[in-house]
């Protein structure tokens, strides 16, 4: 398949007559890094060709059993006749995607001349006018390189996707138990509850979790489906309940009130773990004793620290100082006064009763008061899990969505317990849980930890298009003047398209990058990168709870003979800025290097600067284990994966806990208050921002601004994924990936219920038009009875209309020009969820 595009060297014409040579066979480790599952790959390769890329088997017991056809097709971006393989320079000064840039070919060395002398100025003058941004190039080497650069150079602007992925599912972990990142015990859980997360196809940890879950279903797990379509894991559960978008907090509070009402919740964790029993006053925030909070102490009848000795109640009204107060649980049982399963399920269109059942399923299978033994362990058993990831967070009020999750499983006491929630490290960052500094003048151009996105610390990359349109408007104190983007096609990815690429006409852009892609048409200076199977990289790898894994990749062919890649890029600018030693020190700073580490003075190739992040990552292991078997492993022990969590960071007397009702939010938004009164800002809504910084979530959290205000559009509108084109912005040019697949991934359809379709007059397979109030897209309809009749669905990933891709990478439709933008005011989360449009026939 791949034989014609073979490198010229291995093209060798056989002498007349003679016997052709036996083409040396060859198999080497590395990890794919088409999506974030990192999974482990086998490659082999014949005569210097790929031949084919498999799993590597030795992953089995750390995570992956299989790959997906965009890690099997992956040869493809290497051999791509259409990427780019040469610096290229733009000439037409007019930029717009319907303008020829008129590029012509230059050489390495003028390209890095001419990128240098534009960023010494700019560096001369004030570092911060340059702007990074990355997206999968974090993973391909890693963001600790650029945030070194950043470092080095004196600019803040490093910029991630996080907020197009799922940071207000990260947030709402970060402010609850001090940190982001978790994942269900699915080898001991018995009820799989899942709102939005489709891990049998495009997800992070899919590969693990589509064997895992399918494993636990034949041994009885039961799996419930809480989503709008009808996904790949809403058609392999138990159960699927066809929310209305955005109104899964609803259900999740109703839930809540039932398992109140009916005592099945985990008095003895709520009291022992969380702030439940800490006593929050008529203002609504915490009492304190200095900086310790107050709970009522049963033994003594008065308000002290929880510390040794102290027996505090979870429930109760009190009055301490002549002031009316009561415990943070019992704000959050009559907060849920109103959400019985009757007003949840006429939010959420979906049956009381329905509810009802799922409430007592959650109840009977917490199994709360019990206990089990894993190895010589003997733990908490509370073999529930509710899961999510962007179907929950990816809205306006994403941090609270996800917030209402996570209370729900403390009310049953599964963080950390066995067949629960497996938390990540458990209060790594404290300053998460404490009131963000809701900065302002905002140093950063995405407005991240500002007073615009207070706890967007996992950056807001929508936002800069938008920051550098209009710098003034944020109280931004300089102008940015040039963009480098890496691995990302950040405009492409995110919400209102059009408006990002028109902040790229006022900035000298650089793109690095395997194909021309929509950012490197609007660019002035591509630069080619070298793909994953042809650099040396210390790759990022995924595995599941109770093992952990380091892995690198390695080059395996190189057909066009390219390079440079973003690690030799950074390196090169960095000796030409004449900063490479504030480089080299704030990459030991970043990777956290000790015994090995990088040398001032010393020039790195790529492999000799991977061998010294392993070194340091493994303890000295060998590189040559890395480069023969790809990786290292090990596993997790019981007391390791259960007890270094919150049974060490939060149980008992005298130690920080899990916040079920987040004082730190409305501190936060004290702050945010005061910094708008104080600076006369007029672009924040401050009774918006109240909303949104409620200490616990609320009604109003079920009703994004669209849901408020676009009453005349008829359908919701929902995004989604799928396996063979998510999270790689090449794979719409990957025949393999277009056609050997079958025509369905050609192109994506408008998914509309089939009745509500014949309602409006259409015909399966019609040319339609959606309609929001940001704009218009046509394509193609298709019927289905999976997914709500009020409810249309498209997917990511089509829609792309450059002439510099081929004929059959221009399909489909690009839903991200017609999606609102109202970021979640919490993280900055991208609110792909939350649109409302019309369906007309075309």
């Amino acid at each position: 398949m791949l034989t014609p595009l073979r490198p010229a060297a291995a093209q060798g014409a056989a002498t007349p007559g003679a016997a052709a040579p036996a083409a040396a066979a060859e198999t080497i480790k590395s990890i794919c890094v088409h999506c974030v599952n990192f999974c482990g790959i086998e490659v082999k390769k014949v005569g210097g060709v790929i031949r084919s890329i498999g799993t590597d088997p030795a992953r089995r017991d750390v995570f992956n059993h299989g790959i997906c056809p965009k890690g099997v097709a992956g040869a493809f971006q290497m051999y791509n006749p259409y990427r780019v393989k040469t610096p290229l320079k733009r000439t037409n000064p007019k930029k717009g995607l319907d303008q020829d840039p008129k590029w012509v070919e230059i050489s390495w060395e003028e390209a890095f001349t001419t990128i240098t002398e534009r960023m010494a100025r700019i560096k001369a003058t004030n570092p911060s006018k340059l702007i990074w941004q990355h997206g999968h190039g974090k993973y391909l080497i890693g963001d600790n390189f650029p945030l070194a650069f950043g470092k080095a150079f004196g600019t803040p602007n490093i910029i991630h996707r996080t907020t197009t992925c799922e940071s207000a599912r990260h947030v709402a972990d970060d402010i609850t138990w001090g940190y982001h990142g978790f994942l269900p015990d699915i080898e001991h859980c018995n009820l799989f509850v899942v709102f939005g997360s489709n891990y049998f196809e495009a997800e992070q940890f899919a590969r693990w979790m589509d064997h895992a879950v399918t494993d636990a279903r034949e041994r009885g797990m039961k799996v419930v489906v809480v989503e709008p379509r009808l996904s790949h894991v809403g058609a392999k559960a138990d159960m699927w309940i066809p929310v209305r978008p955005g109104k899964d907090v609803a259900i999740v509070l109703a839930l809540s009130r039932l398992l109140i009402e009916a005592g099945q919740i985990d008095t003895d964790f709520l009291v022992t773990y969380t702030n439940a029993p800490q006593l929050v006053g008529a203002d609504g925030r915490i009492l304190r004793a200095g900086d310790k909070p107050l709970v009522w102490d049963t033994a003594s009848k008065s308000a002290k620290p929880f510390e040794a000795g102290v027996v505090p109640a979870l429930r109760g009204s009190f009055t301490v100082d002549g002031k009316p107060v009561k415990t943070a649980f019992d704000v959050f049982a009559e907060s849920l006064g109103e959400m019985t399963p009757e007003a949840a399920g006429e939010i959420a269109g979906v049956p009381a009763e329905t509810i009802r059942e799922l409430a007592t399923m959650i109840g009977r299978e917490a199994r709360i008061g019990t206990t089990t033994k894993v190895g010589d362990l003997t733990h908490r058993y509370r073999p529930v899990m509710i899961h999510t990831w962007r179907g929950m967070t990816a809205r306006e009020f994403g941090v609270q969505n996800w917030r209402s999750g996570l209370i729900l499983q403390m009310l049953i006491g599964n963080p950390d317990a066995v067949g629960g929630m497996i938390l990540g490290p458990v209060g790594r960052s404290p300053a998460y849980m404490a009131p963000a500094y809701c900065e302002y003048p905002p140093k950063r151009v995405d407005l991240a930890k500002s007073v615009y996105f207070p706890n967007g610390h996992h950056d807001v990359c929508q936002q800069v298009a938008l920051t550098v349109l209009d710098p003034k408007a944020y109280g931004l104190p300089y102008e940015p003047e040039m963009q480098i983007f890496y691995a990302t096609n950040r405009p492409v990815s995110t919400s209102d398209t059009t408006t990002q690429f028109k902040s790229m006409e006022k900035t000298f852009n650089v793109t690095i990058e395997i194909n021309m892609t929509e950012t490197a048409w609007m660019s002035d200076i591509v630069l080619p990168d070298l793909g994953f199977l042809e650099s040396w990289h210390f790759a990022p790898t995924r595995s599941h709870p109770f093992a952990s894994n380091t892995g690198i990749r390695q080059p395996i062919v190189n057909p066009y003979n390219l390079q440079h890649d973003g690690f030799t890029i950074l390196w090169e600018l960095s000796k030409r800025l004449g900063i490479r030693d504030a480089y080299v020190d704030a990459i030991n700073e970043r990777w956290g290097l000790k015994t090995h580490k990088f040398e001032k003075g010393r020039e790195y190739t790529p492999r000799e600067a991977v061998e010294t992040i392993w070194l340091n990552a493994t303890g000295g292991k060998s590189f040559d284990i890395a480069v023969k078997d790809g990786f290292v492993a090990s596993k997790k022990t019981p007391q390791r994966v259960y007890m270094s969590g919150v049974e060490d960071k939060f149980k008992g007397p005298g130690k920080p806990k899990m916040q079920l009702y987040a004082d730190s939010m409305a501190g936060t938004f004290e702050k945010v208050k005061q910094t708008v009164e104080k600076n006369g800002i007029r672009n924040i809504d401050v009774a918006q921002y109240q909303i949104a910084y409620a200490p616990i979530p609320r009604k109003e959290h079920a009703f994004p601004t669209p849901h408020r205000e676009a009453a005349d559009m008829p359908f919701y509108l929902i995004t989604f994924k799928s396996m063979y084109r998510n999270q790689m912005a090449c794979s719409n040019t990957n025949p393999i990936l277009n056609f050997a697949l079958g025509k369905d991934t050609q192109e994506n359809r408008v998914l509309i219920n089939t009745t509500a379709a014949r309602k409006l007059g259409l015909v399966d397979g019609d040319e339609v038009i959606v309609e929001t109030r940001v704009g218009k897209v046509t394509g193609r309809c298709k019927f289905t009875e999976g997914i709500r009749p009020d409810t249309v669905g498209i997917s990511y990933h089509y829609g792309q209309t450059l002439p510099s891709y081929p004929a059959y990478a221009r399909k489909g439709i690009d839903v991200n020009r017609v999606l609102e933008l109202h970021p979640d005011r919490i993280s900055g989360m991208n609110s792909f969820n939350d649109t409302k449009c019309r369906i007309t026939k075309a």
